[in-house]
């Protein structure tokens, strides 16, 4: 101490048990302390001793560091001690040893009220290594030994201090400590007040907050799972100890440290002055309030009685302390505190609940407490004046509130006039003297005063149920409140707490809100604003409820019950506090011995403003023994499901935040317990939103939720239980809303498969939308300036499996789309029931369908009827009855008469064909519905609008003429006035043949000679339109159906740039007996190419070796030589004719039906397509070299044997690349081939067939014979072959790199180990080779093959640029490929897994300088096979010749794709692109993208494969710069 105390005062403990208790105030306590002082107080206990301080009041100068006035406090044998100034809330403090100093030092500044501080002491722990004192904010503590078994007969003491403004949150994590048996004793915990069944605990652990230690003090032994506990206050002692009994594992436990709220301020609610006309006691009682709050509490200068408000609420005010203080000449003369709560023992003053804290300690055991909030019950009673109540008799403060009448008895201090007060207090230690008037003294002043408090603690030992509520002040929750509520159980219970009244202020839940913590999980909820059907669900045993208002506006707050459950123990159980997230059974292996039924549950909990959509993708559960799974949800009024049963993917909403998921399971049978199920949750669903549910088994009706509100959310659920295996079907009869800003709307949802559609505009047609599964959720939004109408009917229809549904819509509605037969186009599988496919359009159009392909079983044919009962397909519109199709047809169409369309397709277990290929595409329905029709009677008429009179200006009509499948439809107009035009452009009648696309269009005046028109199939759309010029009479026409004419459609003339030429009814068989005829003719001095498709007839006679069945014969008429009929099976054919027509003949005989054929034409530049000339046989010895097929690109002769042997120097292998390549193909290759023969190798292998991409063939060493051969029949276009020569790494060993190998040599063969033999299992090998900047690895595979796995987990091969380059992992059996790093050092892991081996790989690699692998290429024809590189049109950047078709091949790596950036573009311009464009081909796809002309900066294309072809096309006027580009291979695994 650095200057001697001016104060002090030593307190020995030690002797006198009386005194072993007590206070210590600040000076003038309860008026502030002075400046200036210096107080000192040792407090002094024996030995065996610690004491124990409680700062229930402690109200000092706020300062940075306490550098103004302070408490410090020290223990005198640790020296531990702590500094502490401001407003703190209670705490204690409790000493190392038997000996602690107060030290009270204040500044000459400003005074505060001070402090009041009692003391006891407690018993010192016995001596133990294991105790602990904790004071960090967050630690972790285990029993002794742990995780070994604790000793025997130990009791180890963990006393935990944080800061006073804090309490502490500990979390016992494992927990196993002895337990005996289950005796009826009260409680472990010391807050029960009846006998409870409970442990006897042999070993325990005791928890016990320090300055609630009445109250909050709890005892645990056994097996428990996680769990918390959760003080009051700043200090926490834990015991544990152990009898001499059994040993068991301990436990681990952690803690932290929480803000607490800063007290409250005291708040006057009652005063009144001596003497005046204001009866005290019988105010106190009035149900009503008095005067205004005095600026001057203390001054007699204001006489009025005050009484607050809120005295009207005295029971929703959350009172916890009240003080009265007494004032005489402006001094506080006497002050009594006390806690409004009621004692739970009165036996020992520091185990009661409302402490009086006083100096006075004689009165501490007088209860100030009562249930009437109007009546405030005094310490003792009041009988003629003298204190009658024996505890508090010798009382030092005590006071008369009202005077007693003179004629009831007479009393030394009694005014003589009756009813006005006085206040009468002791003056002494001990009481007055009432007969003399000895020691009585008399104030001015009487005011009470309170400190509320609205935390709460809530343990439901006693109770089943809680209730937890927002204090209110006349209906309305008091502002700038800050209540914290505790809710904690036992271990093995959980808490229920579910809202019955919530509103508070809406917004963002900044303002005012209700937080809630789960303490084990730590997840957290903030809620504000009004909600409904609110529930929470914690996860262990405590919850923490954080209120918080502002000093805006209140509302009426909030209600709600807390109770509790079993926590679930079982590894199925789980509660949820994700807003998404995933459900699955846990499996478990099949047992050898025993099983057992597990209850399982899991709890979904969302936001209390969401609702949750859970939905099972898989559900099979069929437990004779368990039958229930239920799904429940919180709300009281919502009625649970039970499912049961191998189900459909369905969902489920609740209608509450949260869901029960319960079932039990045949532990550890799980595996026979297959579900799987996702949950989300819908945000939208707000608790001020109209929410509705209906059950659609019945069918029923619904329309716009009615309310008032502005901008409102509603909500309806319309839904089945997921057992029925049904959909929802909704008809929206009307649909009025006129918003283009869609701020109202109604927006539909399947809950299942997440699909929506939203509507804001009005529609001027009934529409229907149709589920996917089970449950249909339709948002309402209005916002109150737009006028709504919504009439509409739900139902439910049956569905099919998920893996059996397909759905398809459009996004732009001027495409198309398709859908097909199960395994189209080979046969369907038997036993199909049912396939299903829901196309949807918007509900202005409607959906037509066009079969190019239908071969289904044949119709059951009777004496009476055709019928489908077998395979069919039926055509559901939803609006209207289903249609049912079966057998073989021709290519038909179908149009819907609404926006739906669901397509059911059956198999039954007999035949099976190969099906139906349908397209779909959406049509505009007009909003006038007396303008349009549908036709399907096999005869009528159809006329204009108003015939005979003139139809009006700006009319649209359509007409729908829909006939069976093999019909077609034939029109005569009997009068035709219509404006004229000589392209009917202005006002017309078109009629369109939906399956063909034949289309005409008519006009004019037509009086005498009817007009006639007829489709080749069963649709034809009819459209009328006018424009504003003129009207005239219109027409009038009628319409019959017929049967088709199977050769109507055989001879046909084409003359297109190119086009497509099939068989009858392709894609569905030819028919019998007919004989087709399609001439081809182009623009004279092209030459024409036939690319084949498709081609699948009958095959040829095995006999004659001819096609003498079925055929396509294919007359050059200028050249006989190119003459050839062919038949069968051809894969990829391509035949060139040599002349700009060719004439095609198909024919079929009586018996055997196929597929037929389908064949692209195109009209060829013959500059382009000269052949290239060379030799049949040839010697090539250069180190490059190009050699084609005789006639390549044209066809190859017939009955041809070449001969090609290619020898360069010996330090070289041949790396030989074919592209194109286009043989005739058979299955060994027998017919027309290329055989290619490494002698070194000992290879000698055929190719025949088409090939997309590169044929690419490395050989041994320098030398490689090619030979071709063509037989009698079926040419085609050859082969176009480029060799490279690269040189052999001869000298260089095989390197495998096991376990790993660094190389810097530039070249050199690497492999897998034992090549070519199968490598080991579980290898991990490793080359890393470092070469030269300025250089890359090429790394060249001629043999690759590993076990092969889709994501290449098994056995692989990872390249990789090192560092941080690019890398590629590949496995399986590829052909040879080269692999090019980015960097200078490549690395080659190789990884074999335990199971199945290969033969492995085999590579060469070389070093490569980058200015030497990346020209650029300008080539008109040209193919680039590096893996980066540039190229250019030609000329580039001159301008690049007319009339040419210039193509560059672009081929990377498998598993690879190209990114192409075009550096710099210039191409002739016009909208369209049509005359010189640039265009990129997918290869083998044949997918294109746009044409690109004009003028760019730069752009990217990335492509889908590894292989592309960029064709430049010009034509023969303008031309241009023309491109420069650049490409390089990007991974795309």
């Amino acid at each position: 101490m650095d200057t001697a105390p001016t104060c002090y005062k030593f307190i020995d403990i030690t002797s006198d048990k009386k005194l072993r208790q007590g206070f210590i105030t600040s000076a003038n306590f309860p008026d502030n302390y002075d400046n200036s002082l210096n107080c000192e107080y040792v407090i002094h206990a024996d030995p065996l001793h610690r004491i124990v301080f409680y700062f229930d009041q402690f109200n000092l100068e706020p300062s940075t560091g306490c550098t103004a006035d302070k408490l410090v406090i020290e223990d005198l044998f640790s020296r531990r001690s702590e500094t502490y100034c401001g407003i703190v809330p209670q705490f204690s403090w409790m000493s190392d040893s038997n000996e602690a100093r107060i030290h009270f030092l204040t500044d000459d500044s400003q005074t505060y009220e001070g402090f009041v501080i009692g003391y006891e002491i407690k018993d010192r722990p016995p001596a133990s290594e294991f105790n602990l004192h904790m004071t960090d904010s967050t630690e972790t503590f285990t029993s002794p030994n742990f995780p070994e078994a604790y000793p025997k007969n130990s009791k180890v003491q963990y006393y935990i201090q944080v800061q006073p403004d804090k309490y502490i949150l500990i979390t016992f994590h494992e927990f196993w400590l002895e337990s005996g048996d289950i005796v009826t004793t009260p409680w472990s915990s010391s807050r029960s007040q009846s006998p409870q069944p409970t442990l006897s605990c042999p070993d325990k652990i005791v928890v016990k907050d320090i300055y609630y230690s009445n109250f909050l003090l709890d005892t645990y032994c056994g097996h428990q799972q996680e769990f918390t506990w959760i003080s009051r206050s700043n200090a926490v002692i834990v015991t544990f100890t152990s009898d001499a009994n059994e040993e068991f594992r301990g436990f681990t436990v952690s803690y932290r440290s929480l803000q607490r709220t800063p007290p409250a301020d005291w708040e006057l609610i009652f005063r009144n002055v001596a003497g005046n006309y204001e009866n005290t006691y019988s105010r106190w009682i009035d149900p009503r309030a008095y005067g205004f709050f005095p600026p001057d509490i203390k001054s007699t200068l204001y006489r009025e009685l005050y009484k607050s408000d809120l005295m009207l609420d005295w029971t929703e005010l959350g009172i916890k302390r009240i003080k009265i203080n007494l004032y005489k000449d402006g001094v506080n003369v006497r002050q009594l505190r006390f806690y409004a709560e009621e004692s739970k023992s009165n036996t020992d003053w520091f185990k009661c609940e409302n402490l009086i804290y006083s100096p006075y300690t004689d009165l501490r055991e007088c209860d100030l407490t009562g249930d009437d909030r109007r009546v405030f019950h005094l310490p003792f009673e009041i009988e003629d004046g003298h204190a009658a109540d024996s505890n508090c008799s010798f009382g030092k403060m005590w006071f008369d509130l009202e005077d007693v009448s003179a004629l009831t008895g007479f009393c030394y201090y009694e005014t003589t006039s009756a009813g006005r007060p006085y206040f009468a207090y002791s003056t002494r230690d001990t009481a007055g003297d009432t007969s003399s008037g000895e020691g009585i003294g008399f104030a001015d002043i009487f005011a009470i005063f309170i400190q509320r408090d609205c935390h709460d603690y809530v343990d439901l030992d006693t109770t089943a149920t809680a209730t937890v509520k927002s204090r209110l002040v006349r209906g309305l929750y008091i502002k700038n409140e800050v209540c914290d509520i505790t809710v904690q159980l036992k271990p093995d219970e959980r808490i229920l707490m579910q809202f019955t009244h919530f509103v508070l202020q809406q917004g963002d839940c900044n303002q005012d809100y209700v937080e809630i913590e789960d303490v084990l999980s730590g997840a957290v909820d903030k809620i504000c604003g009004t909600q409904d059907q609110m529930t929470w669900t914690s996860s262990g045993n405590s919850l923490l409820v954080r209120f918080r208002t502002d000093s805006a506006v209140a509302f009426t707050g909030f209600i709600a019950t807390v109770s509790k459950e079993i926590r679930d123990i079982e590894d199925c159980s789980a509660v949820n506090y994700d807003d998404e997230g995933t459900l699955v059974n846990v499996v478990k292996p099949i047992p050898t011995t025993g099983f057992f039924l597990e209850d399982c549950t899991n709890v979904i909990h969302v936001h209390p403003s969401q609702k949750i959509v859970i939905t099972f993708s898989k559900f099979d559960y069929q437990f004779d023994d368990c039958p229930q799974f239920r799904i429940d949800d919180r709300t009281d009024d919502a009625e649970g499901i039970v499912v049961y049963g191998s189900l459909y993917p369905f969902s489920w909403t609740s209608q509450s935040n949260e869901l029960i998921i319960s079932y039990c399971a045949l532990t550890p049978y799980r595996n026979y317990l297959v579900y799987n199920a996702t949950y989300t949750s819908i945000s939208t669903i707000q608790a001020a939103a109209v929410i509705s549910f209906k059950d659609a088994e019945i069918p029923g009706v619904f329309s716009w939720p009615q309310t008032t509100a502005t901008n409102t959310d509603s909500f309806l659920i319309i839904r089945l239980h997921p057992n029925d295996l049904r959909r929802v079907i909704l008809t929206i009869s009307d649909f009025v809303l006129s918003d283009q800003s869609c701020s109202s709307f109604m927006k539909i949802i399947d809950t299942t498969t997440k699909r929506e559609s939203m509507y804001c505009a009005t529609e001027f047609q009934p529409f229907t939308w149709t589920s996917d599964a089970n449950e249909v959720l339709l948002h309402f939004k209005h916002n109150s300036n737009e006028q709504h109408q919504v009439n509409a009917d739900y139902r439910s229809y049956h569905r099919t499996r998920f893996d059996y549904y397909s759905f398809f819509t459009l996004e732009h509605f001027d495409e198309s789309g398709s859908f097909t037969s199960p395994d189209y186009p080979t046969k369907y599988p038997n036993n199909r029931n049912y396939e299903e496919y829901l196309i949807h359009a918007p509900p202005s159009y409607i959906i037509v369908i066009t079969f190019s392909k239908f071969s289904l079983e044949d119709e059951t044919v009777t004496t009476t009827e055709i019928k489908c009962e077998h395979d069919f397909v039926e055509l559901y519109d939803i609006q209207t009855d289903p249609v049912v199709f079966c057998g073989t047809k021709s290519p038909f169409a179908w149009v819907s008469t609404g926006n739906e369309v669901l397509v059911k397709f059956l198999s039954d277990s007999h035949t099976v064909k190969t099906g139906f290929f349908a397209k779909y595409h959406f049509q505009p329905r007009l909003s006038d519905q007396s303008c349009e029709g549908l036709f399907t009677a096999d005869v009528g008429n159809f006329m204009s609008p108003g015939y005979p009179y003139q139809y009006d200006n700006n009319v649209v009509c359509q007409y729908r003429f829909q006939a069976a499948p093999g019909k077609k439809i034939h029109f005569k107009f009997l009068h035709l006035d219509i404006e004229d035009h000589v392209d009917c452009a202005n006002d017309f009648i078109t009629l369109i043949d939906v399956t063909s696309g034949k289309e005409k269009a008519f006009c004019g005046f037509k009086q005498n000679a009817p007009i006639t028109w007829e489709s080749d199939s069963n649709l034809v759309f009819g459209k009328f339109s006018s424009n504003d010029h003129y009207k005239f009479s219109g027409f009038l026409a009628t319409y019959e159906v017929k049967n088709v004419d199977k050769s109507s459609a055989c001879v046909q003339n084409f003359d297109g740039i190119s086009g497509h030429v099939s068989s009858p009814w392709f894609p569905s068989s030819y028919p019998n007996d007919i004989t087709c005829v399609y001439t081809i003719t182009v623009a004279e001095g092209f030459l024409i190419n036939l690319s084949f498709d498709f081609f699948d007839i009958e095959e040829k006679n095995t006999d004659t070796n001819a096609c003498d069945y079925d055929y396509l014969s294919i007359t050059n008429p200028v050249n006989s030589q190119e003459n050839q009929i062919i038949c069968g099976k051809k894969d990829d054919l391509q035949i060139g004719i040599s002349n700009n027509v060719v004439v095609l003949t198909f024919h079929s005989d009586f018996i055997k039906v196929g597929p037929g054929f389908y064949i692209t034409y195109t009209q060829t530049d013959q500059t382009g397509i000269q052949p290239i000339t060379t030799g049949c046989d040839e010697q090539l010895t250069s180190l490059t070299g190009e050699f084609t097929t005789p006639n390549h690109p044209l066809n190859y002769p017939l009955n041809m044997d070449c001969v090609y042997t290619i020898t360069v120097e010996k330090i070289y292998k041949i790396v030989l690349n074919f592209d194109p390549f286009n043989v005739e193909f058979q299955d060994t290759c027998k017919y027309d081939f290329v055989q290619v023969v490494d002698e070194a190798g000992g290879t000698d292998k055929k190719y025949c067939g088409r090939y997309s991409d590169p044929l690419i063939i490395h050989s041994t060493n320098n030398k490689l014979i090619i030979k071709f051969h063509s037989d009698n029949m079926t040419p085609s276009t050859g082969f176009r072959a480029r060799y490279e020569s690269w040189l052999l790494p001869t000298s260089a060993p095989i390197i495998t790199g096991c376990p790993h190998i660094e190389l810097t040599q530039k070249s050199g063969i690497i492999s897998t180990p034992n090549f070519p033999r199968n490598y080991d299992l579980n290898l991990d090998c490793s080359i890393r080779i470092a070469l030269p900047e300025n250089y890359v690895c090429v790394i060249r595979f001629e043999t690759f093959d590993l076990e092969d796995d889709e994501k290449c987990s098994y056995d692989y091969v990872k390249l990789l640029s090192l560092p941080g380059g690019e890398e590629q992992t590949i496995c399986g059996n590829r052909n040879s490929f080269d692999w090019t790093s980015t960097t200078n050092i490549c690395q080659v892991d190789f990884h074999s897994d335990e199971y199945i081996t290969k033969g492995g790989f085999k590579a060469t690699y070389e070093g490569v300088q980058i200015q030497n692998i990346i020209p650029t290429s300008s080539e008109c024809v040209q193919t680039l096979m590096s893996q980066s590189g540039s190229f250019s049109s030609p000329n580039y950047p001159k301008y690049y010749d007319l009339n040419k078709e210039c193509i560059t091949t672009i081929f990377v790596p498998y598993g690879n794709v190209i990114e192409i950036k075009f550096t710099g573009f210039e191409v002739e311009y016009e909208e369209n692109c049509s005359y010189d464009f640039v265009q990129i081909t997918e290869l083998p796809s044949q997918v294109k993208s746009p044409k690109y002309c004009g003028a760019f900066d730069e752009f990217k294309y990335t492509s889908k494969s590894n292989k592309v072809k960029v064709a430049l096309s010009s034509d023969e006027y303008v031309s241009a710069k023309g491109y420069s580009a650049s490409y390089k291979t990007i991974s795309h695994y």
